[in-house]
């Protein structure tokens, strides 16, 4: 077990209980992803991923269509993007993975679906297919390039219109983000030690793409209050 995984099966449930509206929920589900960290503005830091969760949804919906009858994230943490689409897609299949058992649970809690499973990425099978095959904030913490392309083929033969890789650290500015980040949180090699991130090229991911017959669109991540944002990218691959 690698030392992010370790951290990961440390975070808790979210409650069943909620009575607020989507915004509040997202938050509450983003929190428990890891995404709780201390920051000037905590309400526009929310608020920047919501809207820019709402941007995601038309980008897929224009390049796939309304008619979206499955949805399959790896790595879904707590499910707060199973949540956002089946809020818009009611009738849809939702399933998932994590390897963390206590995010699986949350997933199950916060869309109420039951397709959820306890395990690693690689382990995911290509069927059933689903219509889009998503994957966010993930990549970063897999322990190898030959396992993160394990992880992407299977994504993409289990997709029948889409797969999507959110936030994808870029290899282009693996040294400036860590330099950043050194400078921007104190002690951070000693708190850091031993948690190494994954960066990627982009034409990683289109080589691989290209295997299968695909093409790739590639987005920014647009949120100047997140630290990592600037120096990640997003692929769409269909």
């Amino acid at each position: 077990m690698n030392n992010w995984k370790t951290i990961w099966n440390k975070r808790g449930i979210v409650s069943s209980q909620f009575s607020g509206n989507e915004y509040e929920r997202f938050c509450e589900l983003k929190k428990a992803n890891g995404f709780d960290v201390a920051v000037e503005n905590a309400g526009r830091y929310y608020r920047t991923f919501y809207d820019s969760w709402l941007t995601f949804f038309e980008r897929v919906t224009n390049l796939i269509g309304q008619d979206i009858n499955s949805v399959f994230e790896v790595g879904c943490g707590s499910g707060v993007n199973l949540f956002m689409f089946k809020n818009r897609l009611p009738e849809a299949e939702f399933g998932g993975c994590d390897y963390s058992e206590s995010l699986v649970s949350s997933a199950i809690i916060s869309t109420g679906c039951h397709g959820f499973k306890h395990c690693e990425a690689k382990e995911i099978s290509t069927t059933p297919k689903f219509d889009i095959v998503m994957s966010e904030s993930v990549f970063q913490y897999f322990e190898s390039q030959e396992y993160a392309e394990t992880v992407l083929r299977k994504m993409i033969e289990k997709a029948n219109k889409l797969t999507y890789l959110g936030e994808i650290h870029n290899k282009k500015y693996e040294d400036e983000l860590i330099q950043h980040r050194r400078k921007t949180i104190e002690n951070y090699d000693e708190k850091y030690k031993g948690l190494n991130k994954l960066f990627l090229h982009k034409e990683w991911i289109t080589d691989i793409a290209k295997d299968y017959g695909k093409r790739v669109i590639f987005t920014d991540v647009d949120n100047p209050e997140y630290l990592n944002g600037k120096y990640e990218y997003n692929a769409y691959i269909f």
